[in-house]
């Protein structure tokens, strides 16, 4: 008899409101550290996505210096960067500058008009 109260009380226990609400917090501990994990996951899904493309931009940086470093390591390349940097040329070299034509002057006339022309002008016919 004190075996069957014992598996009723269990069973109400575990069926009744309060083994249902103890099921619920133990259901929402569970699903935090789960939904904890999933932001981690998803933080460091970013975060590497984001590296590998630094990564690329590296790459493509070096590859780029690379072939500065072998453009520059020629008589010629370094002939070019020198000019450039330092607007200099050979000896006997000479220099063309072009310049363009200056802008005429606008001559505004300054003089004040008469009757006649403030009376085109009030009108709205002048030009």
């Amino acid at each position: 008899m004190f075996g069957l109260l014992n598996k009723r009380w269990v069973r109400s226990f575990i069926f009744g409101k309060i083994g249902l609400i103890i099921l619920a917090i133990i259901f929402t501990v569970f699903a935090r550290g789960t939904w904890g994990v999933y932001e981690k996951a998803r933080f460091a899904k970013e975060n590497r996505e984001q590296s590998e493309q630094n990564l690329r931009e590296l790459e493509e940086r070096e590859r780029a210096l690379e072939e500065e470093l072998v453009r520059l390591n020629t008589s010629r390349g370094l002939e070019e960067e020198i000019r450039h940097k330092f607007d200099v040329g050979r000896d006997g070299e000479q220099l063309v500058v072009l310049v363009d034509a200056p802008e005429p002057e606008v001559v505004t006339d300054v003089r004040e008009p008469n009757v006649w022309e403030r009376m085109v002008r009030f009108f709205g016919f002048d030009e």
